[in-house]
């Protein structure tokens, strides 16, 4: 349904280290990724680099969303050998006093975006709207694109579009009828408003 109406790139949560109700395991996935396409396809995952590296290798996915507390070594050894397989890879950062030096470092390490979530790992069962100041200090201080994420609704979205020019958003409760079910008409009517952003 999502690829129908135009969304670009299609993400699936996969073995991910902590209870969401979007959570699913690698053989579902292994069987809606190739559905997705030929858009783009992204895992959101978490956990010991090697694990995510045999199943992104498994998945094959246009991108692989690094959503826990991963390290700086882990991330840069997942973006050069994920990289070899041309697989790139995403890294999420949750607002905290270190967040710009945390930006420019992974950054450095090659990974295609970052993604700026107010929600943390541990609470990411529960939605929460974006800082938008702090997501443009973020965006000016680093030379990879930022992702936007949290409290996106058909509502608003053009609005923050307007106001942040954000390399991506990331879409997840904002278009859900309840957690882990995605509504049609509000994935249209949001799509309606990204387009009306740039116009």
């Amino acid at each position: 349904m999502c690829a129908r109406h135009g969304v670009d790139i299609l993400g699936f949560v996969v073995d991910y280290p902590h209870p969401v109700p979007w959570n699913i395991d690698a053989a579902l996935a292994g069987d809606l990724l190739p559905l997705a396409r030929p858009r783009q396809t992204c895992i959101v995952v978490g956990g010991p680099r090697e694990q995510t590296y045999d199943l992104a290798l498994r998945l094959t996915p246009d991108y692989v969303q690094l959503h826990d507390r991963e390290s700086l070594e882990d991330t840069a050894w997942l973006v050069d050998r994920l990289g070899r397989h041309g697989i790139k890879v995403i890294k999420t950062l949750f607002p905290g006093p270190d967040l710009v030096r945390e930006g420019q470092e992974f950054c450095a390490t090659g990974v295609h975006a970052l993604l700026l979530d107010p929600r943390s790992p541990e609470n990411a069962r529960h939605g929460a709207p974006a800082d938008l100041e702090l997501f443009q200090a973020l965006q000016q201080a680093v030379p990879c694109p930022v992702m936007l994420a949290g409290g996106i609704r058909a509502e608003n979205v053009a609005d923050l579009i307007r106001r942040t020019h954000p390399g991506m958003i990331d879409l997840m409760t904002g278009v859900e009828v309840k957690p882990g079910e995605k509504d049609e008409a509000k994935v249209v009517a949001l799509l309606e408003g990204v387009r009306s952003a740039s116009q």
